[in-house]
């Protein structure tokens, strides 16, 4: 059965090969991706377009590099309160995902027990497999 992968992109450095991961995996095993952006809004009441334009900016440049790599990718962008990983994990239940590939970010041990992570998140409270790239 085909993969049907997930890959969150956030436009950081380490996207790019995120990317090339997910592009590998989805030419090897037959599988099709879908690209998420999710938009961490703020609680306080403010207009979301500007942010919303950012998201859809990183789309674009993810859906490039896809492209580069010989690649297509559906496009899903998110608006979302808090922690961006469990709106993550809430697109991949619904769609039947069967495979999310993510990015960690790096951060330093404290910064991560203190603040947390999109990839913590997801990979603690993934139904399906999880492909962590390192930066």
């Amino acid at each position: 059965m085909p993969e049907k992968i997930l890959v969150p992109v956030d436009g950081s450095e380490t996207m790019e090969r995120t990317i090339r991961y997910a592009c590998n995996l989805a030419n090897l095993l037959g599988g099709t991706l879908t690209l998420i952006h999710v938009v961490a809004l703020p609680v306080a009441p403010i207009d979301p377009r500007p942010w919303e334009q950012a998201g859809e900016s990183i789309l674009r440049d993810a859906e490039r590099l896809v492209e580069q790599k010989g690649c297509r990718a559906d496009i899903i962008l998110e608006l979302a309160l808090g922690n961006p990983g469990h709106r993550i994990l809430r697109v991949a239940r619904e769609r039947d995902f069967t495979l999310i590939v993510i990015h960690a970010r790096g951060r330093g041990e404290v910064a991560a027990l203190l603040l947390g992570s999109v990839c913590d998140t997801v990979a603690q409270g993934a139904h399906c497999p999880v492909l962590i790239v390192r930066p």
